[in-house]
């Protein structure tokens, strides 16, 4: 394991931790402390995937073709016109 990214991993995972994380538990919104730990999750998942070369997670890139034609019919769907 690269040290470098490790180490970044970590910095990040503790900035995210003081400077998000408290507040919300403070402020008692747990649904939004909820979405944030997932999302916190999934990307420790991706990072510690990445830093070790196991490509055991999917490729983000074959969701994001996978839905592409969805995501454009949402923003046909939206599209303001003025």
């Amino acid at each position: 394991m690269p040290p470098r990214l490790t180490y970044s991993l970590l910095l990040f995972i503790t900035l995210f931790v003081l400077k998000e994380v408290r507040p919300l538990y403070k402020a008692k919104a747990y649904k939004e402390l909820a979405v944030t730990g997932m999302i916190m999750m999934l990307a420790l998942a991706y990072g510690i995937d990445y830093i070790m070369g196991s490509q055991l997670l999917p490729n983000p890139n074959f969701l994001i073709t996978l839905f592409k034609p969805l995501s454009q019919s949402f923003e046909k769907l939206l599209q303001v016109t003025g």
